[in-house]
């Protein structure tokens, strides 16, 4: 008996250990160990122990274990379920209400709302009592579905991009309710978000075996006002001796706020994703994101006038490029982007709904594929239905895309543009190779 009791209490050495390694292997997101509200600790022996039905012997403090599992009690051996919620994902539904989704029922407590810090992508970041938390942004913002690859986010938005100066710089209150079986919490916040502004809120979920989660989630403001954004002219070529780069141009069929929509291509990956400013576009504007804005080697712009037009001035850049009739942004980038085939997106960046793609590839390339990073990129696009093949039908595959015919890295004296400005799918038919505006 002696021995089996020595055996056991090794056992659960073994465990606490293999429990705190994987608290450890969680990445970006922060876990700790945390007590419980009775005080246990993961394994602690009893008195007496269950028979059969895993009820905890004798007095010591601890979760009893499954059902049928005890056996004679194993010495009075009693295990704590130590494993906290995890948070699946998150929706903000409106300004003033976020829907929260774990995996098994909770409450959610201490919460409150605050303007980030920060400012920085959406995602989540948390510590757990126990095994530790898991989770991620799989798309940055307002509906994301969280996994065990810890928070994401990123992207570089226009430089001049003020938040609203309407958001509180103080804490915001935030009431919770329970939805359905208690696996769905509602947090409720006092007052309105503000459309550009980013939060962070943060809150304690705790589950019915004392186990606890501290997370904080940071998320852009809801915008209920949308624009339709179409692609409509690209250059992907460059010449530093003339100060021309690359850009994309955008053309706008419905009026609304450019907060929460972000530019990206699948050769520079999402990290380098445009995030637009909260600026007013109305319905027939253009929009043009320069990707470049260079510096020389004393740290000195290389020209001047690249202003990010925010403050409502549509004239306020006058560097080369710039557009008097259509909002002039410039990425805070310095490196070549675009690739020789390419596929490009305008993208909600809280739910990750695509607004419009453009898939173009190098004309000498008759067939191939995709390189294996663009397979998220070709999913979008296949799932959106904004870019068709020769038969009318979804596509994103590489045959699809437009061939770029004359177009080569430093092509600067040619685009690629669309002929229509309806907001509908297009096709490589949709396309072609033009002098820049």
């Amino acid at each position: 008996m002696k021995r089996s009791f020595f055996l056991l209490r090794l056992l659960g050495a073994v465990c606490i250990s293999a429990s705190v390694l994987l608290s450890l292997s969680l990445g970006p997101v922060s876990c700790s160990m945390d007590s419980y509200a009775d005080g246990g600790t993961p394994f602690s022996p009893g008195t007496s122990g269950g028979s059969g039905s895993g009820s905890p012997g004798g007095s010591a403090p601890g979760v009893s274990a499954p059902a049928g599992s005890g056996g004679a009690g194993a010495s009075g051996l009693n295990i704590r379920r130590a494993v906290p919620p995890v948070l699946q994902s998150f929706t903000v539904e409106a300004a003033d209400a976020m829907l929260l989704c774990f995996d098994k029922p909770v409450s959610v407590t201490n919460a409150s709302l605050s303007l980030s810090a920060g400012g920085g992508a959406s995602g989540l970041s948390g510590a757990a009592g126990a095994s530790g938390a898991s989770g991620s942004a799989d798309s940055p913002g307002t509906s994301a579905s969280l996994g065990a690859a810890g928070a994401a986010g990123g992207g570089t938005g226009a430089t001049g991009a003020p938040p609203s100066p309407a958001a509180p710089d103080r804490p915001i209150a935030v009431t919770s309710e329970s939805c359905g079986d208690g696996t769905s919490v509602r947090l409720v916040f006092a007052e309105e978000t503000q459309i550009g502004s980013v939060y962070d809120m943060t809150a304690l979920a705790s589950d019915t075996d004392g186990n606890t989660l501290t997370f904080t989630i940071t998320f852009d403001a809801f915008n209920g006002r949308l624009p339709e954004l179409l692609l409509c002219e690209l250059r992907n070529a460059y010449s530093s001796k003339s100060n021309k780069y690359e850009f994309v141009r955008l053309y706008c069929t419905k009026s609304g706020n450019l907060s929460g929509l972000e530019l990206v291509n699948a050769g520079d990956g999402a990290g380098q994703a445009f995030v637009f400013p909260p600026v007013e576009v109305a319905a027939g504007e253009y929009i043009c994101v320069h990707l470049r804005k260079m510096k020389d080697d004393g740290g000195s712009w290389m020209q001047a006038g690249m202003t990010d037009e925010t403050d409502g001035n549509r004239r306020a850049s006058t560097a080369v490029d710039s557009s008097d009739d259509a909002w002039d942004f410039w990425q805070d980038n310095q490196k070549s982007r675009l690739s020789p085939s390419d596929i490009v997106l305008v993208q909600n960046r809280t739910n990750g709904t695509v607004l419009d793609a453009f898939l173009f590839r190098d004309p000498k390339k008759e067939s191939g594929s995709w390189d294996g990073k663009y397979e998220p990129f070709c999913r979008a696009v296949e799932q959106s239905g904004r870019w068709l093949d020769g038969q009318g039908q979804a596509a994103a595959d590489f045959a699809s895309a437009f061939p770029a015919t004359n177009i080569t890295t430093s092509a600067v004296t040619r685009t690629m543009k669309r002929r229509n400005l309806e907001f509908r799918p297009s096709s490589a038919a949709d396309w072609y190779v033009a002098q820049p505006r």
